[in-house]
């Protein structure tokens, strides 16, 4: 019996979802931490072998794909490929980044483009020819900004030019100091300085940020907008780069920072879209990203995605996979 695989790796958790031939579902795993930039390669490779097991039984994937966290540049995929093709869990592999996933999972065809703004950003496109680019996705070093990170930094460097006179006075500056229970600015300066509080502790401001910009803080609309922004003129770059900018593309989106609240990201988002590839648009995922791994398993390897499998991958996802369904 054929049997697909697809992988879904991240720095939180691991998914894994095999089906057969004809879409049905036969099994689902999960486990931990899949990036070997995060883990290490050893414990990474662990937690994905663990879901895929979970997920196959004793069976083995006729064809498998793997979407990872960490799979970026040459160099991860030198040490990755033969890694994951020594854990034999399938007779033939492909091997990307989970941006992939994402985007498979957003999209109604077999081509389209991803934004995934989490801690950081990344995005990706595929041309319905083949023809691919995905960013490196290595923050400031590759020209990278508008995910978490950037935004709580943002959020502490704006507190901090309100208190010393630089720049307006604004709503996050109550807010901060609530959120890290410090009684004024110097303590909380004094307390980051010091790495009292970890930087990777400051991405709790983000839904402040958020909040704060719904609530009418012009500091916190103006971060708001800036994220977005760049955000919808990544995904526009990203078009036109394969020649792609006049033609109606889903847009898929994904990662915490899309789950803010307010309107205002996404309108600025789609703004700077728009100006570059009018006829695009944004769209959100209604399954988890490892079924998009498992559209691509099936899709590489030549077999299309027939109404009647779909019918019935969809009637056997089991249901935290879903996340909405129409």
């Amino acid at each position: 019996m054929r049997i697909y695989l697809g992988v879904d790796a991240g720095a939180s958790k691991t998914f894994a979802l095999a089906a057969s031939a004809s879409g049905r579902v036969i099994g689902f795993g999960q486990a931990g931490c899949g990036n070997h930039q995060s883990a290490g390669l050893e414990p990474a490779l662990h937690e994905i072998a663990a879901a895929c097991r979970q997920a196959l039984g004793k069976q083995r994937a006729s064809y498998a794909s793997f979407c990872l966290a960490g799979a970026d540049l040459p160099p991860d995929f030198a040490m990755l490929r033969p890694a994951v093709e020594a854990l034999d869990i399938a007779a033939t592999i492909d091997l990307r980044n989970d941006a992939w996933a994402a985007m498979r999972a957003g999209t109604t065809r077999h081509w389209g483009a991803v934004v995934i703004c989490g801690s950081g950003i990344n995005a990706a496109v595929r041309a319905p020819d083949g023809r691919e680019f995905i960013l490196p996705s290595l923050g400031a070093l590759s020209g990278d900004w508008g995910g978490g990170s950037d935004i709580a930094t943002a959020c502490l460097g704006a507190v901090a030019r309100a208190w010393d006179g630089r720049a307006p006075a604004t709503a996050l500056t109550d807010l901060v100091l609530r959120q890290f229970n410090e009684p004024h600015y110097e303590a909380l300066i004094e307390s980051l300085y010091t790495e009292r509080i970890p930087r990777h502790a400051t991405k709790v401001v983000v839904p402040l940020v958020f909040q704060a910009a719904l609530d009418g803080d012009q500091v916190a609309q103006a971060i708001i907008v800036q994220a977005g922004s760049e955000i919808g003129h990544t995904a526009g770059s990203l078009l036109a780069r394969l020649g792609l900018q006049c033609e109606p593309y889903e847009v898929v989106t994904g990662g915490s920072v899309f789950k803010g609240v307010g309107p205002l990201l996404l309108d600025a988002a789609t703004l700077a879209l728009h100006r570059q590839a009018p006829r695009a648009g944004f769209t959100r995922a209604v399954i988890e990203p490892v079924v998009g791994a498992l559209l691509l398993a099936i899709e590489l390897h030549r077999q299309p995605i027939a109404p009647l499998m779909w019918a019935c991958l969809r009637a056997t996802l089991p249901k935290q996979l879903v996340i909405r369904i129409p």
